[in-house]
């Protein structure tokens, strides 16, 4: 029994000699510097994945042994308006010049100083300015006053006429315009989505009722009704009325240059 009990029982120097089952450290991988990724985006072979790892670098903090002034000068050279690189857009929609923005920001003080002013504004990439301007609110009072000053005109002739019908439906119209141009006007104000949905779909039937209206008007007026008619006033109120850009769908990317 002894003499079995010592074969069973195992060695300790075939212990010690077998081979501990811990994996072996894995070294850090080492990323492109952002130079490189710029050249391969700069080269005429570029494709949408070297915009990607542009960004991608961009968003990695830097190298211990990276100089900051370095870095801040090319993050800078990629914000400049005039390099068509900020421009260039990852599969994602963000644009280079947005990344080389946040990158920027990341260093702190003193190279987020340096920050260009016109990019300390929340501005959204690839859209328009959100919100009325001046101009919008002044074109649509003046489309509307003088849309209403038509349709009155319009009501007093057929009144003179005896068409009652016709009068009632062009006080209707009258309705219409007056609450689509209040609610592109509020939804703006409001950034109501829906809101300048509906008002732009109202100003647009608008539109098409006054082409319709000075289409054969124009016949017996020598033109002059496509001068008069407001139709070109209810289009320049839709345009300037649009809905805004979803602000939940990201930019049209950039299409990237074929290789040679």
């Amino acid at each position: 029994m002894p003499q079995q009990a010592l074969r069973s029982a195992p060695s300790s120097s075939a212990t010690d000699e077998a081979p501990a089952d811990v994996p072996e450290p894995i070294a850090a991988e080492a990323f492109p510097p952002l130079t490189l990724l710029l050249e391969e985006v700069r080269s005429p072979g570029m494709v949408r994945a070297d915009i990607d790892a542009l960004i991608v670098g961009l968003g990695r903090p830097p190298a211990p042994d990276e100089p900051l002034r370095e870095r801040a000068d090319l993050l800078l050279g990629l914000l400049d308006r005039s390099n068509p690189v900020g421009d260039y857009a990852g599969s994602g929609g963000m644009k280079v010049r947005h990344a080389a923005k946040e990158a920027l920001l990341a260093l702190g003080y003193p190279y987020a100083m340096e920050l260009p002013p016109d990019l300390l504004e929340t501005e959204r990439e690839g859209g328009r300015k959100p919100g009325l301007s001046g101009g919008n609110i002044t074109l649509a009072v003046v489309s509307l006053l003088y849309q209403s000053g038509g349709l009155v005109a319009l009501w007093f002739l057929l009144d003179y006429f005896r068409m009652p019908a016709a009068a009632e439906v062009l006080l209707g119209a009258g309705a219409g315009l007056v609450l689509a141009t209040v609610c592109a006007l509020m939804g703006h104000h409001s950034r109501s989505r829906d809101m300048q949905s509906v008002g732009s779909a109202l100003l647009w039937v608008a539109t098409v009722g006054w082409i319709l209206l000075a289409l054969p008007a124009a016949v017996f007026t020598s033109g002059m009704a496509l001068l008069f008619v407001p139709w070109h006033l209810a289009m320049w109120t839709a345009i300037a009325l649009r809905p805004e850009d979803d602000p939940e769908k990201p930019p049209a990317p950039r299409a990237p240059r074929p290789r040679s």
